[in-house]
Formats: structure tokens, C-alpha cells, sequence
């Protein structure tokens, strides 16, 4: 038995009879219930908390989505669109949310999900749909075509799960309209379109599509391609390329590798694709994939893209348009345990970046008042719907397993993303002189003319086992790379959230910029020392120029040394610049509740939720009077406390912080 929205009882016939007419008719229906009823196909307390977890997170999710969907105003350039609360628009991809939404539809019997799912639809194909099967990513931003196959995928998996619960005429018109999807990517999709999570996930869409349209054709093709993609994996276990060339290779050696894009899109996509097809070749590099972006999973269920080429989407819990590392981790979680673990701290951390319904894009974003976009809900409610339909689920008596950086492991090397990891007592540290330049060819907008990832030795990420998040990278300068997927900056203050030394005259020249920089990385003596050397330069890499005629740009020295007590960060330059003198700035993660207090004129005590960071410092002046106001940035998604001083010509300064 299941409920209508208006508190009768339905039949599973009488749901499916309602759904025969369509959106049309359902518009003229009553109007959208004013709550939810709790269906005992949805989480119960007798189910394991897992499940419970995935089933509440996307139960409120929907909510949220339902609640945002335009059905008041009758105007077909609006009705059954998603409004979005941040950008103020109905973003094109908003049909994805079609499986989601038609899950819980089949799962509670509920009408308003019906709806919602079947008016998503109509308004995808009113607005976003082309004749020739394709779906373009906006309605007048963009006219990329190639996210067709994420709404092929979407699409099949609402039809296989659960395409019951549409009438016959609906579910046909559904699948001619995949079909017509899968003949555009097929002859649309190669290796080299767009960045490598296109063909990677097209696998999957063309796995899918040859099950449900039952055209073999396909099933060749996700194989081929599949094959294909294999040669896009590094020696040491990353999927390079979110950038072109898809094989590009930097000066230092690196590939153009993205963590948020790979773990939240295209290693879930292709370990679905590699089950379903049975493709033992591919779960076997998928599984040792995901063995290796594990290494970057902070204890927290962060996910630490600090040094992606497409960080400018990062959002400290995953990227914003992509769907979620969920599926992936908890289908191969029969290869490795921890799959699962990975999963669900991933999840934690959403649904505690979740309020009203949406999924917001940072930690600090609600507290500081920047509303949500609502991309990031329904791609993200995708990936939970495909754990649910097709995952398993532990106990609660199973023991959770550690993650890599939960252990004090000492140094580690990733050659690839030219970036060392480090782990000592209770302190998790990335520093990176990452070198690939990420150039967007596909969303008009900033481009790429600086404003990318940190690189010259950044300290990228600090974080500390008890108290959380310390430190962390944000886009060099923050541009709107993808104008129609990232957020605008509202008032209040604004800054750069990585440490830097930064020279300020005209232009600003910091020390995350330089891409030929030399870092070093040692251990020894109980602590672990990294050592990096470059020149001041500006987002562009421009560098700074001396004013002595024929001299060496200025240069920078950043020294970080990294013990079980404290975490010490040093700076110093060399050249002569016009006027003024550069700055060391540490800012560092202070949220709602956390602040502030001065203890003496070199010595900043900052009480965060779970203890207190002390900082001090030896600059003789102590500390910049601006560490009294919060600054924040949308990159990814953090408040903080900035720590300034100023670094005098040929001599170092330094900032130490300690835990208690």
C-alpha cells in the first residue's frame, strides 16, 4: 500500500494508472504536498545505520529538490526547471535528477517525487534537448554537448530500476529518447573528447544503454572504449587527463591529473561499467586506481584536491558538478574494505554540509551566508540513488577499518601530481610544485590567464587529527573558470586561503606560482622538513622583477618543518623590490563559533570547536591586526583567521602553530 499527497491510500496499480497522463496532466493535479510520509521502504531504525544513511541523505536531498522546482509559474521556459538559490538560474543539467527523484517515487509511493521526475524531464526536453539526440549543458551559457552522457546515464538507470512505475506511453517516449541519446554519443564520443571524463563515462552510458534499448552495438563500444582508456593510467595508479593534452607531459613529469573529477565521475563510472560488463581487466585497474587516490582522502572524509588541474570546482567534500564517489567505492568494496569506508566518511561530511534540503557547496558556506547551488544536490543524489539500487550494506556490529592517513606514516611521493604527503604524531600535510596548466576550452568565461591551482612548493593542506582542518589551498586567484558551475563572491571579506609569502605593487606576486620552482622533502630526527625555492610571481606567472638592472627575479625561500609538537612555517626572499616588503600569510580555518584571542603581542591563540591552535611568531612587530576580522573563500568553502607578517629584506620570519 502506499500514500498520495493527499493522505489516501494508493495501490501500486493506482500510482501507475496516475502517472499515464504524464506532466501535463499532473500539473492540473492538486497541489504539491506539504509533507513527506515516511515509507517503511525507505530507512528504518531496524536497518544498519549505514543504509540509513544513504537512504535520510537522499530522502532529504529530493525533499530539497522538490521543494526548488518551479510549478506555480506556468511558463514553459520555467515550468519543471530546478531554481537555483545561488546563481538565480534553472541550470541544464537539472534533468539528471530524474533517477533520483523516480527512486523515491517507486520507494514510498509517493506522488510528489512522480511528479517532480516526470516535470524535470518535460522541462529537459523543452529547454536543454537538440534534434540531433544530444542535450547541451545550458540553456544559453553553454552548448556542450558532451554532458549528454551523464542524462544518458541518469536516464537509463531511472529506466532500469525503476521504469515500472511510469505508464507504458511515458516509459516508451523515455526510451526512444535514450535511444536517440545513444545514437548522438555514438558517433560523437572518441578518446579525445572533451577531458577524460567523457569517454570514461561513456563507457558506462553505453554499457547501460545496450541493456536497456538491448542493441549489442553498444556493449562493443563501452568495451572498445574502455580499452582505450586504459592507456590514460599512470605508473603509479592516477587517471590523467582533466587537461589537454590527454597525454600531456610537464617539464617535471606530471600529468594532468584532477582528484575531485576522478574519484567523484569517472573511476565510479568505469568500475560500474567493468561489473556489469565483467571486465576483469578493468576492475583489476580500477581497483589499484582507487587504491591510490585513497592515499588523498583526509580523516575528516575530505577529499584533498588542493593541487587538482580543476581545483577551481573544488568543494572539500568532492567537485561541484560531478556525482559522488559513493558508487564506486562501495561496489569494489569487495576487492578492498576500506572502498567502504571511504564511502561513508565522504557521505558524513555531505550530510553535514547539508541544511534545508541542499548540499552545500563548502564546510563554512552556510554559516557564512552564501546560499547553495543546487547542481551540486542533484548530481550528488545520483550516485547515492546508484548505491542504493545496486550496493550492499554492512552491519552495525562491522568494525570500520582505518584509511591510509589516518596512520602517522612518515613521507610519501606521488610523482605524477608532483606532490609529497606527509603524516607525523597528529599532523596530515600536502605541499606541491604540481606543474600542469589547466587551459578550459569548452565554457565561455575567465579562461585560464591565471587562477588555477597552487604549485612552487605550497604547503596545500594541514590538517590535525583532533582538531580538523588547519590549512588549505584555494584557486591562486579566484576566476570563474566555468562561468555557468562556479559561484560569484558576495560581500564580506575575501581572501586566498594558502599560506604564501605575497608582494603586493600593482599586481600580486606570491609564491604559489612558479611552476619550475625546487622543493625538497626530507625525514629525519623525528620530524619531516620540506624545502622550496622559486621566484615571486603573479597568478599568470609573471615574475617580479628587481629593481637592480640585470638581477635575478625576486626570489622566495619557504621552509616548513613538521614534528609531533608543532608545525613551524618559515619565509624568506632575496632581490630588491620598489618599495614595501613582502608578507608572510598563514590563514588559518576558524568557522562559526571558533575565533581569535590575542595572548601577547607575538602569540595568537585560536579556539576552534575541539581545542585550541596557538600561533606564534617571531616577527618583532608580531602579528597583523587582521587576523582580528574572518576572511573566506568560495574555494573550498572555508572561514579563516588570517595571520600576517611582514618579512624584512634578507631575513626570514616565521609562524609557528601548536595544537593544545
Amino acid at each position: 500500500m502506499t500514500i498520495d499527497f493527499r493522505g489516501n491510500s494508493l495501490t501500486r496499480r493506482e500510482l501507475l494508472q496516475r502517472s499515464a497522463a504524464g506532466a501535463a496532466m499532473l500539473a492540473a493535479r492538486s497541489a504539491l504536498p506539504r509533507a513527506a510520509v515516511f515509507q517503511s521502504s525507505m530507512a528504518t531504525p531496524s536497518q544498519p545505520a549505514e543504509e540509513r544513511l544513504y537512504a535520510d541523505t537522499l530522502k532529504a536531498w529530493c525533499d530539497g529538490l522538490v521543494a526548488r522546482q518551479v510549478t506555480e509559474f506556468r511558463d514553459p521556459a520555467f515550468y519543471g526547471g530546478l531554481l537555483c538559490p545561488a546563481c538565480v538560474l534553472i541550470h541544464g543539467r537539472c534533468g539528471d535528477a530524474v533517477y533520483p527523484l523516480l527512486r523515491m517515487a517507486h520507494t514510498t509511493g509517493q506522488a510528489k517525487y512522480l511528479r517532480a521526475a516526470l516535470l524535470a524531464h518535460e522541462w529537459s526536453q523543452a529547454q536543454v534537448s537538440r534534434p540531433d539526440g544530444s542535450w547541451v549543458n545550458d540553456v544559453t551559457l553553454s552548448t556542450w554537448q558532451g554532458i549528454t552522457v551523464f542524462h544518458s546515464i541518469a536516464l537509463a538507470e531511472a529506466l532500469e530500476h525503476h521504469g515500472e512505475v511510469l505508464d507504458v506511453a511515458t516509459r516508451g517516449k523515455w526510451t526512444d529518447r535514450l535511444a536517440a541519446a545513444a545514437k548522438f554519443l555514438d558517433g560523437f564520443i572518441t578518446i579525445e573528447t572533451g577531458n577524460v571524463n567523457y569517454p570514461v563515462t561513456a563507457t558506462l552510458a553505453f554499457q547501460l544503454c545496450g541493456r536497456v534499448l538491448g542493441v549489442p552495438h553498444y556493449f562493443d563500444r563501452a568495451r572498445a572504449l574502455a580499452q582505450e582508456v586504459m592507456g590514460q593510467f599512470t605508473p603509479d595508479g592516477f587517471l590523467a587527463g582533466e587537461g589537454h593534452p590527454l597525454k600531456g607531459v610537464t617539464a617535471k613529469g606530471c600529468r594532468p591529473v584532477d582528484m575531485g573529477y576522478n574519484v567523484e565521475e569517472s573511476l565510479p563510472s568505469l568500475a560500474l561499467y567493468g561489473l556489469l560488463a565483467d571486465d576483469k581487466s578493468v576492475q583489476k585497474q580500477v581497483v589499484a586506481a582507487m587504491k591510490t587516490h585513497m592515499e588523498f582522502m583526509l580523516p575528516d572524509g575530505a577529499w584533498d584536491n588542493s593541487f587538482g588541474t580543476r581545483n577551481y570546482k573544488w568543494s572539500w567534500w568532492g567537485s561541484r558538478t560531478s556525482d559522488g564517489c559513493h558508487p564506486g567505492f562501495v561496489l569494489m568494496s569487495k576487492f578492498d574494505p576500506r572502498f567502504r569506508e571511504v564511502a561513508r566518511r565522504n557521505l558524513e561530511l555531505m550530510a553535514a554540509c547539508t541544511f534545508n534540503g541542499l548540499l552545500y557547496g563548502g564546510p563554512d558556506f552556510h554559516e557564512h551566508g552564501d546560499l547553495p547551488c543546487i547542481h551540486h544536490t542533484f548530481t550528488h543524489a545520483k550516485a547515492l540513488a546508484t548505491v542504493l539500487d545496486r550496493g550492499s550494506f554492512m552491519s552495525d556490529s562491522s568494525e570500520r577499518p582505518k584509511l591510509p592517513r589516518d596512520e602517522a606514516y612518515g613521507l610519501k611521493s606521488f610523482a605524477s601530481v608532483g606532490t609529497r604527503l606527509a603524516a607525523i604524531g597528529p599532523w596530515r600535510a600536502t605541499v606541491t610544485e604540481y606543474d600542469f596548466e589547466y587551459m578550459e576550452h569548452v565554457q565561455p568565461g575567465a579562461g585560464n590567464l591565471g587562477g588555477g591551482h597552487v604549485s612552487g612548493g605550497a604547503l596545500s593542506i594541514l590538517y590535525h587529527q583532533m582538531l580538523g582542518p588547519i590549512l588549505t589551498a584555494s584557486m591562486t586567484e579566484y576566476l570563474m573558470i566555468e562561468i555557468a558551475n562556479q559561484q560569484q563572491f558576495r560581500e564580506g571579506p575575501h581572501m586566498d586561503l594558502t599560506p604564501r609569502l605575497e608582494y603586493v605593487n600593482g599586481a600580486t606576486y606570491t609564491s604559489l606560482n612558479d611552476f619550475g620552482a625546487e622543493v625538497t622533502a626530507r625525514q629525519a630526527g623525528g620530524e619531516i622538513v620540506f624545502d622550496a625555492q622559486g621566484a615571486l610571481m603573479t597568478a599568470s606567472r609573471k615574475p617580479l622583477k628587481s629593481t637592480v638592472e640585470g638581477a635575478e627575479p625576486v626570489g622566495y625561500h619557504m621552509i616548513y618543518r613538521i614534528s609531533e609538537s608543532a608545525v613551524e612555517i618559515l619565509a624568506g626572499w632575496s632581490g630588491l623590490v620598489e618599495k614595501g616588503t613582502p608578507r608572510l600569510i598563514v590563514p588559518v580555518i576558524a568557522g562559526e563559533g571558533e575565533h581569535a584571542e590575542q595572548v601577547d603581542g607575538q602569540t595568537v591563540r585560536i579556539v576552534k570547536a575541539e581545542g585550541v591552535l596557538t600561533a606564534h611568531t617571531d616577527a618583532p612587530g608580531g602579528f597583523d591586526a587582521a587576523f582580528k576580522e574572518k576572511t573566506f573563500n568560495l574555494v573550498p568553502g572555508f572561514m579563516a583567521v588570517p595571520l600576517i607578517v611582514p618579512v624584512p629584506a634578507e631575513k626570514g620570519m616565521s609562524i609557528r602553530l601548536q595544537a593544545g
